[in-house]
């Protein structure tokens, strides 16, 4: 059985515990955290071999390690899964402090969101989780503008 609440979102009853569950994109993935840690690995792979990402390859070190680590917990519990960000970091950052440092403009902005969809079509992310999180992500992309 699905339900509407009222973010929007759709969730199902539980049968054991009679309450509802949201459907989360992490729950559309089957809690498949490893799914989550290949679009990230595609994503920073894409940024560093193809010139098309250029802009965005400059705005970080040059190990991305470090990166990939905290784009996959964040990710994780952005898209409803486990608050991995804030176990291995405390979530003291804000998103935004994080990346005022960069001039985050309408390139790059695309720059990122073209990754990202790349990333998520190579690493076999379900088209209806796709369609699910891209609103959500553009409006991510467009909040950290700053130029």
């Amino acid at each position: 059985m699905s339900a509407t609440l009222p973010s929007g979102s759709v969730a199902f009853v539980d049968t054991t515990s009679e309450t509802l569950v949201p459907v989360t994109p992490f729950r559309l993935l089957q809690e498949d955290e490893a799914a989550i840690r290949r679009v990230v690995d595609r994503f920073y792979d894409l940024m560093e071999q193809e010139p098309a990402y250029a802009v965005l390859r400059g705005m970080h070190a040059a190990d991305l390690g470090p990166m990939r680590d905290r784009l996959t917990w964040w990710l994780t519990t952005w898209l409803g899964g486990p608050p991995r960000y804030q176990e291995h970091t405390g979530g003291g950052v804000c998103i935004t402090a994080a990346h005022r440092p960069f001039p985050i403009d309408a390139d790059a902005r695309d720059q990122w969101l073209h990754c990202m969809r790349r990333a998520l079509v190579d690493a076999d992310i379900p088209e209806p989780v796709r369609q699910m999180v891209d609103g959500p992500l553009v409006g991510v992309a467009e909040f950290l503008r700053n130029c």
